[in-house]
Parts: structure tokens; C-alpha cells; sequence
């Protein structure tokens, strides 16, 4: 009988040694792999904002804590979850809303060689890169026909930027300025990323607030 018993024993070892290591590689991963925001019933964890840092490569800010930077990150991706929500049944991605973002995150990966050699780092294809991009290629668009070509510069703002701001800038740097009509197509582009973010913040604001979002890292709203 003790022979028997001793038998089982060994034979059912590797099983309770597999079963407890399977158990401490899922808890790692839940651990890892935290909650770190919630729009309504979506779900937002670390991983997809180490993933959004790497994968579009975010800068940090030479004098910004961790803490802080996944913040950033957080409400940004935060941002393009409520805007893919809210129009989801409005609108439909074709391959070429995609084109911007991937050629983007591409060149900032320096190659697609490197691009795909991160990719695997996180076990994804080419199908998942797509789908985590959805969401900001969503958001893009919606920015791009909601927003942005809503934003008007009149002549008299380009001027008064031009005198209040660009030639005294010049002189304090005693450098020769340009003329209004040379500086006039890149102070429009200024002044209209300007609006554009002023715009943006309210409507962000006021879209976010009809939604329950949940940010793990912040203040719940």
C-alpha cells in the first residue's frame, strides 16, 4: 500500500507543480496588467498605455515624474475612447483613415522593420496594431470634420499677431523680420492651432461629461 500511494505521489507531482506555476503566471499577469481607467462598460489597463507610449512613441518630459507622464497618456487615450463611442454607428474607418497614423507611427519607430519587431515584443500582428490604432484614427477623423475646419482666421488677427508679437520678438533678437506677406501662411497656422486646441478642450469637456469615466490615476469624473 505504501508503494501505491508513494506512486501516486509521483506521478501526480508535475501536475500540482504545473497547476501552481499556471497560478503565479496568472496572477503576475493580473498584477501587471492593472484597470486603469473605465468609459462606461470599456475597459482602459497599464499595458495599453505602455503599449500607446511605445508603440507612438510619446515623449516625457525631462522634468515629469512617471506618475504624472501615465496620466497624460491615460486622459489622452480616455479622449479618443469617448470620441470612438460616440460615433461609432456614425461612421465607418476605411484603409486610407488609417494611412496618416500608421505612416506616422512608423516613421517614429524609425522603419516597419522595427515597428513590427516591437509589435511581436507584445505578441501582436499586424490585425491587432490596427485595432489598438482604431480608436485614435477614429478620433482624428472625427476632429478633422467637427473641429478643425471650423476654425477661422480673419487677416486682422494674422496682423495684430504680426506686430504684437512677431516683430518685437524679431528686434529683441536683432535679427532682419520677414515681411507680413512671407510670415502670414505660418502665422495663420499658429493661430489656428491655437483655436483649434481651445476648441477642442470645450468640446472634449462637454462630450466627456456624458459619459462615466472612471480614471484609476486620477480623479474619478
Amino acid at each position: 500500500m505504501y508503494f501505491k500511494k508513494l506512486f501516486f505521489f509521483f506521478i501526480l507531482l508535475p501536475v500540482l507543480v504545473t497547476a501552481k506555476t499556471t497560478s503565479v503566471i496568472e496572477t503576475d499577469t493580473i498584477m501587471l496588467d492593472k484597470l486603469a481607467a473605465t468609459v462606461n462598460e470599456e475597459i482602459i489597463t497599464y499595458s495599453d498605455i505602455e503599449k500607446a507610449i511605445r508603440i507612438f512613441s510619446i515623449p516625457q518630459a525631462e522634468n515629469q515624474s512617471d506618475n504624472d507622464f501615465y496620466k497624460q497618456v491615460l486622459e489622452d487615450l480616455i479622449d479618443y475612447k469617448v470620441v470612438a463611442i460616440e460615433y461609432k454607428n456614425d461612421m465607418v474607418l476605411e484603409d486610407e483613415d488609417y494611412d496618416l497614423i500608421q505612416s506616422s507611427v512608423i516613421e517614429k519607430n524609425g522603419s516597419l522593420e522595427r515597428l513590427n519587431a516591437l509589435l511581436r515584443t507584445y505578441g501582436m500582428e499586424w490585425t491587432d496594431f490596427k485595432s489598438f490604432i482604431r480608436e485614435k484614427v477614429a478620433y482624428e477623423k472625427v476632429l478633422d470634420k467637427l473641429v478643425k475646419i471650423k476654425v477661422s482666421i480673419p487677416f486682422s488677427d494674422i496682423e495684430n499677431y504680426y506686430n504684437t508679437q512677431y516683430l518685437p520678438s524679431q528686434e529683441n533678437l536683432g535679427l532682419q523680420p520677414k515681411s507680413l506677406i512671407e510670415m502670414s501662411p505660418e502665422i495663420e497656422t499658429y493661430l489656428r492651432k491655437e483655436q483649434t486646441q481651445q476648441e477642442l478642450t470645450g468640446w472634449l469637456k462637454q462630450l466627456r461629461s456624458s459619459y462615466k469615466i472612471e480614471n484609476k490615476l486620477g480623479n474619478e469624473n
